[in-house]
């Protein structure tokens, strides 16, 4: 009698068998399911981190341009020497934009953009500490030399238009500097005062450009700036506006 023939079965009943082929589909399945829902968390923080610096940036673009807009317009007006010179002898008209004698800001108006332009003067003596919007001082022109800074929106190319300063004075050319890319527009307001009666303020009104009388503009006192940005999130949605009222050195406290 053959004895091994049960021992044989025995041993063939206790050796391990491999996986089948639906388990090993199910388990493909559920590991293509765990490696997708971790690329989706990865691609999701990547995403969230982008958006984060691109906000930033906007953040960092909308400071850098509106301190230095209002470095430059507040000077408006500024000229050295006060017991020396005044303001009709230092700022000549007509004299490119300006027609009036004393005048030292004027602007345009555009309802589209890229939209309007201002333009502002300011003497600076010789080594004083005021710059224009290239970040240069008078060094060479005595007893001042006069800047001239205009802002306007470059949109030469409609896909990144850029927020620029043509600066000029008695010894430099016009000379353009772009400031900050994204700018979709600007809009300019000037604050003059149109009622004398009211002395509480230097401005009782704000007026567009094409609302200004001629006789307005000598006596500019503020001037509300708003610059929309291109939203980086969103390029083809609304733009994102800043406003800042900013007092020009040239009127500003005169109530009357």
């Amino acid at each position: 009698m053959n004895t091994l023939a049960p021992q044989i079965r025995r041993s063939a009943r206790r050796h391990p068998r491999g996986f089948t082929l639906i388990e090993l589909m199910v388990a493909i399945t559920l590991g293509i399911f765990l490696v997708g829902g971790l690329l989706m968390m990865v691609q999701s923080t990547r995403s969230a981190f982008g958006n984060q610096q691109l906000l930033a940036q906007l953040q960092d673009n909308e400071r850098l341009v509106m301190t230095f807009m209002a470095e430059v317009v507040e000077s408006t007006g500024y000229f050295p020497n006060p017991a020396l010179y005044s303001s009709t002898n230092v700022f000549l008209a007509p004299s490119g934009v300006f027609a009036t004698p004393g005048q030292a800001v004027f602007g345009t108006y555009n309802a589209a953009a890229p939209g309007d332009t201002v333009t502002i003067r300011y003497a600076a003596g010789l080594n004083d500490n005021v710059f224009n919007c290239r970040g240069l001082t008078n060094t060479a022109v005595g007893p001042y030399d006069v800047f001239v800074n205009k802002f306007w929106v470059d949109n030469t190319n409609p896909n990144n238009p850029v927020l620029t300063c043509t600066v000029s004075s008695t010894v430099i050319a016009p000379t353009n500097v772009p400031l900050v890319n994204g700018v979709q527009s600007l809009s300019i307001q000037y604050g003059v005062k149109r009622s004398i009666a009211d002395t509480g303020s230097c401005a009782d009104t704000y007026l567009l450009a094409n609302q200004m009388l001629v006789s307005d503009w000598p006596n500019v006192c503020s001037i509300n700036v708003t610059i929309s940005f291109t939203n980086p999130l969103n390029p083809a949605g609304p733009p994102i506006p800043i406003q800042r009222v900013i007092a020009t050195m040239n009127a500003a406290g005169v109530n009357s």
